[in-house]
């Protein structure tokens, strides 16, 4: 009795162990090199800045990559993929999301073991969504404030414009004290929906963005974000891009009678020249 029980747990564990090797899987790869997004006509500018993906597999998270990106397939045969647009809220890391303005891209694959599947997904605004371009193309559009001892115009030289022929460039002199400007543009905002300004920028200075919301009681100035400084090189603006969430504001004003975007900076030291430019701002929303 003794030998048995000695012999068989030695000849369970050897074929547990057997048993698993034969079912070990050899993975596939979706491989993700790159993204592409193609703006529709009357949607402005195909600028996004897509931080990462979201992948699915047959609705289970595979994970959220940014490119390239290769991602082993353990589960294989007929699957559908699932691939979403992720980006910075506000521009800040922590508050990664899916954007949910961008149509998801799916596609049935077929995987088998080893097998190497390549994917560049191109992605466009959902079918549903109403994206309201503000460019410099035709000059500017802001307006300055009471305050405002700065300097906003369009501009047409090449070595600054983001794209385009004109970008927006707002300047403070070494006496000014103050940036301060809105578009002028009656907006109607609903509580509970989403509201993004896309907006490609470049800043040697912080400068912030809100909104001036009219109720019948008179005027609030809403700060939405501080958006800090990029870099220069030899005078020669660094851009960014960036999505503002303004979706909180009507929150805390249902019943305003109308909206209006401002932008505002002050010299973080004064006596400091600020530059700050702008280009495709875009208001979108579900239609």
């Amino acid at each position: 009795m003794k030998r048995s029980w000695t012999i068989v747990p030695f000849i369970v564990l050897f074929a547990l162990l057997f048993d698993g090797c034969k079912k070990a899987v050899v993975p596939a790869y979706l491989v993700i090199p790159e993204w592409q997004f193609e703006s529709d006509p009357g949607q402005g500018t195909s600028s996004q800045k897509i931080t990462e993906l979201w992948v699915y597999q047959d609705e289970q998270l595979l994970g959220i990559y940014s490119t390239p990106a290769k991602i082993p397939i353990t589960k294989l045969g007929s699957s559908k993929i699932l691939i979403m647009a992720g980006i910075k809220n506000n521009g800040i890391s922590d508050t990664r999301i899916r954007y949910p303005f961008f149509q998801p891209l799916d596609s049935t694959i077929q995987f088998a073991s080893e097998q190497v599947i390549t994917w560049t997904p191109t992605f466009h605004y959902n079918a549903n969504v109403d994206v309201e371009e503000l460019g410099f193309e035709s000059g500017n559009f802001l307006v300055p404030l009471p305050g405002n001892n700065g300097n906003f115009t369009a501009i047409s030289n090449s070595n600054l414009v983001f794209e385009g022929n004109r970008s927006g460039k707002g300047v403070i002199d070494a006496t000014g004290s103050k940036l301060f400007y809105k578009d002028d543009i009656n907006r109607y905002l609903t509580a509970g929906n989403y509201y993004f300004l896309e907006m490609n920028y470049s800043a040697n200075n912080r400068f912030s963005v809100g909104l001036l919301v009219t109720e019948a009681t008179g005027e609030t100035k809403e700060f939405v974000l501080a958006i800090n400084p990029t870099q220069e090189t030899d005078g020669v603006p660094v851009w960014n891009k960036i999505y503002v969430d303004f979706g909180a504001i009507p929150l805390k004003h249902p019943n305003a009678l109308f909206y209006e975007f401002y932008i505002e900076a002050v010299p973080a030291i004064m006596g400091n020249p600020i530059e700050v430019y702008l280009d495709n701002l875009k208001w979108v929303k579900w239609q």
